[in-house]
């Protein structure tokens, strides 16, 4: 047995981004004693192949076969210095009048509860089919607002192996949301962790090393009387258990696996209405690059330049382009959805406002900037929509974009303010308004919107002029709230619910730029993707090697397995232009790494010359319902879309269809074997791994 009696893991790496306490992730001293040391006694839940018992002071442990895990939970309270409560062992903290109720065995579950001075905790336990379902539900018993520290430490007798924090080799890792999992492993066993409520996904952070993981909550507080329900499924793996079957299991516990459509991209109504104007054109075109869902810009009263008259577009100039590209764009291709576009936190000022911005701070460079205080005295002097709004900082100023489209003497600046949307505000309004603008008016097929889940980026995401009753900064050493502000990601669930339900009660579709990051919206069946092309060097790696494993990627295990494609030569990259088609396709099989499928992102492969290629298995993924996703594949219902070799089944009644593709999209022969089994076909592939991609259908 491996005992760790002091362990320090610092995970420097998190401090960048991090609220004003995060310095850093820190699991530390155990004074001595042995995290893992296993609970004899107990009541205890017996599922399939493991069970689950509660100890007499708070720990709780899962045992699986020989192997067990260990979890003991703090709970802070303000103090000089800040104090602790702990269900486990040693739980009295000195001053703290913490009492724990011995742990109650019932029908439905254990309960067990435990009470003192500043805050309560009433945890249930019950077994669900193949997991098990834990609650933790806090009470503030003080008379004021209270900030609490939430911290699970998991332990197990030797270190785990493998150890993945949202699927990922790593030692920390701070707002997870979108993937809000850990798989821990032992010689014969694994657990799978997953967040499921609304706090503890939007304010996970988790540090591990060697046999123990710390999960923490470390930004929340409660008003006075008031309670909140961390909830976590624990799922028990028995030997062999790996990552994706765990990922595939919650997939399927979520109900995440509804159909996708596409191929998808984006395209300018202003730059390109030749094409549309011509239709012989405009089916060649989709004849080559086959499309399901197209998103029109300009957007609806943002980035709308108009490339032809060099002005932002009029939402009625808007109305008669987008009904124009639309009966277009179906007479040649029927089922395509043809969709516009909202930006979700990004609002264009008016224009006397942008000129008034600009001429206080003029010739900067695109960007994102905090306003300085005669630029808000400006702000202050427009009644805007969005004043109950506004996204402010910590030093009480909102924050804008400034951006710039057209060239020469046609090149504009355009400006945009950062908002949040929560019910019945201004920007909540709006969202709805541009949305009966797009389907009613226009009379597009849905929508896609952008930024849609603020939980990607702290700078766009908190809002410090009001409080939102949990999300707060927490003075480390004394325990006390340091700052309260409000979370656009929380406040905002509601409203996007109200938005996707709008849309989807009209039978339109709709696409998100973001993952699911709150269980309010994970099974909303509208499609999501993140934008990974940065997470890739595509020269860093050689053709046929497996591509790395990337974060943000990883972030769409739990959603829409899809991901918003490369733009070669983004990066001012010489090579990019004579390997455009490789690099596509390279970029495709990145994500296949990952288990996610390809949107473009303004794909245009040349047919000749430096760079040509095709579009080969690209306008073929889709549409797919997800069944299984894997490394290096996706299987659906209708197809198999894979850059692994392997053995695959797949339930269709005549015998599928095996197409292969090489890195420039060209179709190429490989060896296969199809047989039928029982009214399913087994289907052997044989491919160039990571350098060719097969689709079966």
């Amino acid at each position: 047995m491996t005992k760790i009696s002091l362990l320090t893991v610092v995970v420097a790496v998190l401090a960048s981004s991090a609220p004003a306490n995060d310095t850093a992730l820190v699991l530390e001293d155990h004074s001595g004693k042995d995290p893992s040391a296993r609970v004899t006694e107990g009541p205890t839940l017996r599922g399939e192949g493991f069970q689950v018992r509660l100890g007499r002071a708070g720990t709780l442990q899962v045992e699986i076969g020989t192997d067990w895990y260990v979890l003991e939970t703090n709970l802070s309270f303000p103090g000089d210095p800040i104090g602790w409560n702990r269900l486990g062992e040693d739980p009295t903290t000195e001053g703290s009048e913490w009492r724990v109720d011995p742990p109650v065995g019932r029908e439905d579950g254990i309960l067990q509860a435990a009470k003192g001075k500043h805050h309560s905790i009433e945890r249930k336990a019950a077994i669900a089919g193949h997991r098990v379902e834990v609650s933790d539900t806090i009470t503030n018993l003080a008379n004021q607002d209270l900030a609490i520290l939430y911290r699970q430490e998991w332990a197990a007798p030797t270190p785990f192996q493998p150890l993945l924090l949202a699927g990922q080799e790593i030692a920390g890792i701070r707002k997870t949301s979108e993937n809000p999992t850990a798989l821990l492993g032992q010689s014969d066993s694994g657990l799978g962790w997953l967040a499921e409520d609304d706090i503890l996904r939007l304010q996970m952070e988790a540090a591990a090393s060697a046999n123990l993981l710390r999960i923490s909550v470390s930004h929340f507080a409660l008003r006075p009387g008031e309670s909140h329900t961390f909830r976590y499924a624990l799922y028990p793996r028995q030997k062999g258990g790996d990552y994706w079957s765990f990922i595939n299991q919650a997939r399927r516990d979520w109900k995440v696996n509804f159909t996708v459509q596409g191929p998808f991209d984006y395209f300018d109504l202003t730059r390109d209405m030749d094409l549309v104007r011509d239709r012989e054109r405009l089916k060649a075109y989709l004849e080559r690059k086959k499309l399901g869902v197209v998103a029109f810009s300009p957007w609806v009263d943002y980035d709308n330049y108009n490339y032809r008259t060099g002005r932002p577009t009029s939402r009625e100039e808007l109305k008669a382009l987008g009904r124009e590209a639309r009966d277009a764009f179906k007479s040649v291709a029927p089922e395509i959805l043809c969709i516009g576009c909202i930006e979700g936190n990004l609002v264009s000022l008016p224009p006397q406002a942008q000129k008034a911005l600009w001429d206080s701070s003029p010739d900067r460079p695109q960007n994102q900037y905090p306003l300085s205080e005669p630029q808000m005295e400006i702000l202050r002097s427009f009644d805007l929509p969005w004043n109950d709004c506004l996204l402010v900082n910590e030093d009480g100023r909102c924050r804008y974009e400034l951006y710039y489209r057209g060239s020469g003497d046609r090149r504009i600046p355009m400006i945009a303010i950062a908002v949040y949307a929560a019910p019945g505000n201004g920007q909540h309004r709006y969202w709805m308004d541009q949305a009966r603008f797009l389907i009613e008016e226009v009379g597009l097929d849905g929508l896609y919107i952008d930024q849609f889940s603020l939980a990607f980026n702290d700078s766009q995401r908190y809002s410090h002029e009001n409080w939102d009753g949990r999300t707060v900064d927490v003075n480390p050493s004394a325990g006390e709230i340091a700052r309260r502000y409000t979370d656009g990601a929380l406040v905002g669930i509601e409203a996007r619910r109200e938005l996707a339900e709008y849309v989807l009660a009209r039978g339109k579709y709709m696409l998100a730029n973001t993952f699911p990051a709150v269980e309010r919206m994970q099974s909303v069946p509208i499609h999501r993707f993140n934008e990974s092309e940065w997470s890739f060097n595509l020269f860093g790696w050689e053709e046929g090697d497996k591509p790395p494993l990337a974060a943000y990627p990883c972030e769409g295990h739990l959603s829409t397995p899809i991901s918003l494609g490369v733009r070669p030569g983004r990066d001012g990259d010489s090579r990019a232009a004579e390997n455009y088609a490789r690099l596509i396709h390279k970029a495709a099989i990145a994500y296949l790494r990952h288990g996610l499928l390809y949107y473009h992102y303004g794909t245009s492969i040349p047919e000749e010359g430096p760079g040509a290629g095709q579009y080969g298995a690209l306008n073929h993924m889709f549409p797919i319902t997800p069944l299984e996703i894997r490394e290096g594949a996706v299987i659906g219902q209708e197809r198999i879309v894979t850059c692994v070799s392997g053995e695959f089944r797949l339930k269709k009644r005549t015998e599928p269809l095996i197409r292969v593709f090489d890195i420039r999209g060209l179709p190429v022969s490989v060896d296969t074997e199809i047989r039928n089994q029982d009214g399913e076909w087994l289907i052997r592939l044989s491919l160039r791994d990571w350098a060719e991609i097969g689709v079966i259908e």
